[in-house]
């Protein structure tokens, strides 16, 4: 397939589908599995939402969705916009199923490839943008997260060797990247650090952050959610 040189960036986000008892399970037990499955599919529709809204130009956008477990029945129906790719993981673990979707869309033309997650509602377009606009010199851009992972990744060259050798949901994620970087002279270039929801932690210090500073409009009903979360839990919110 052959890509249009102005059409030759893709954005992927990399999701679990929702299922009950699968996501969010590092929330457990402050939260139940219900709200672990409502918190999930509301930053998924928040990310459905930005693929819809976000005018990346003549970005490519792609949605990789975890593959449904035999016997599971198929989750509800996600308001996919057209011209949103929707593809499903493959491989037995992180590392494996990034490189599975890096692979495709480099074999499908793609030159500029840039991963992001459902779990960070405060990355903003402009993020987005300075990532690729990165990748114009680097072969390898990242923004560290606050947990020791990363919250983007993307890339210019093909670098099976980065998907490999990773402690994966580790907080030596960013560290053992930028290892591989500098042990194999990749030029990289790292973006401004920004947080993931995947803690009940997170949870907390991201409704305190939504209480001080404003919030995008989109993430109006997520943080509402969230407070609501956090009010009714009987744990501490100074964790």
């Amino acid at each position: 397939m052959a890509i249009p040189t102005e059409s030759q960036a893709c954005l992927i986000v990399f999701a679990k589908t929702p299922i009950r008892g699968s996501v969010k399970t590092r929330m457990r037990p402050f939260l139940s599995e219900e709200d672990c499955l409502q918190l999930h599919s509301l930053l998924l529709r928040l990310w459905v939402g930005r693929l819809r809204d976000w005018d990346l130009g003549q970005v490519h956008k792609a949605l990789f969705l975890t593959a449904l477990d035999a016997g599971r029945a198929a989750p509800h129906l996600l308001d996919v916009p057209p011209g949103v790719a929707v593809e499903t993981q493959q491989g037995s673990d992180l590392g494996d199923r990034l490189f599975h979707a890096f692979d495709h869309e480099w074999n499908e033309g793609f030159r500029k490839i840039v991963f992001i997650g459902t779990d960070s509602p405060a990355l903003r377009i402009e993020d987005l943008r300075a990532a690729f606009k990165a990748l114009d010199e680097s072969e390898v851009v990242l923004g560290p997260a606050t947990d020791g992972g990363y919250y983007l990744i993307g890339f210019s060259a093909c670098l099976p060797i980065l998907f490999s050798g990773i402690s994966w949901g580790t907080s030596q994620v960013f560290r053992e990247t930028v290892q591989l970087l500098e042990t194999n002279a990749i030029r990289w270039k790292c973006l401004g650090e920004n947080f993931d929801l995947d803690t009940y932690e997170d949870l907390v210090n991201f409704h305190h952050l939504s209480k001080e500073f404003p919030i995008a409009r989109d993430s109006e009903e997520l943080a509402a959610f969230v407070a609501r979360l956090v009010a009714s839990s009987s744990t501490p919110q100074c964790l």
